[in-house]
């Protein structure tokens, strides 16, 4: 099937008939994940009452990105238009399944849209902002670093301590007296301890 031929289906599926299944199917073997084609050949079985319609029509809603968009193609009636390449008169019923060709055109990569974009809003970081960002990122670590009373419990006293961080191990275990007056003898009894082997 020649390429122009092709298109000339693609924008007129109202031309599909028994002779065009044949060139259609070849494509669709030597190129399966051609969406246009796959879809075209769909089309084509669906006009011509195929008995592998509902065979290929399993295979392909699993490759096509909008089933609705394939059921409303699948299901129009098929009109024909004097659609010429050369005319300009190209438009396909399925817009998004673009043409090998179309898709390797210069200007459709990502690269290459990203090399005509306006290069100027990527910004250099100045000194003074990644001081300033240094700065703020300080204050974010020191205040993380910061223990709240609310968190001071026995058992992070108990890992100060066996960490061997004596005076932060102190000061949780003089909080949790004042917070739990009930348990204050043996927070009393802890600070002992910590003392003692902190003077060692």
């Amino acid at each position: 099937m020649q390429k122009e031929q092709f298109y000339n289906l693609l924008a007129n599926p109202g031309l599909l008939n028994i002779e065009t299944l044949a060139g259609l199917k070849t494509i669709v073997d030597e190129f399966p994940y051609f969406q246009a084609a796959l879809v075209l050949y769909l089309k084509n079985l669906k006009e011509t009452d195929n008995p592998d319609f509902e065979h290929v029509l399993k295979k392909t809603a699993i490759r096509v990105s909008d089933r609705k968009k394939l059921y409303e193609f699948l299901n129009s009636k098929p009109t024909i238009e004097n659609a010429n390449p050369a005319l300009g008169n190209t438009e396909a019923p399925f817009p998004e399944l673009q043409l090998e060709e179309e898709q390797n055109k210069p200007g459709n990569s990502l690269i290459d849209r990203f090399l005509m974009s306006d290069s100027t809003a990527i910004k250099r970081r100045t000194e003074n902002q990644g001081e300033v960002e240094n700065s703020i990122e300080n204050e974010i670590v020191k205040k993380s670093d910061a223990e709240n009373d609310e968190i001071i419990t026995e058992t992070l006293a108990t890992i100060y301590f066996q960490q061997k961080k004596y005076d932060k191990a102190l000061e949780a275990f003089s909080k949790l007296s004042l917070k739990y007056p009930e348990k204050s003898v043996y927070f009393a009894t802890r600070i002992k301890e910590i003392d003692k082997i902190k003077n060692v």
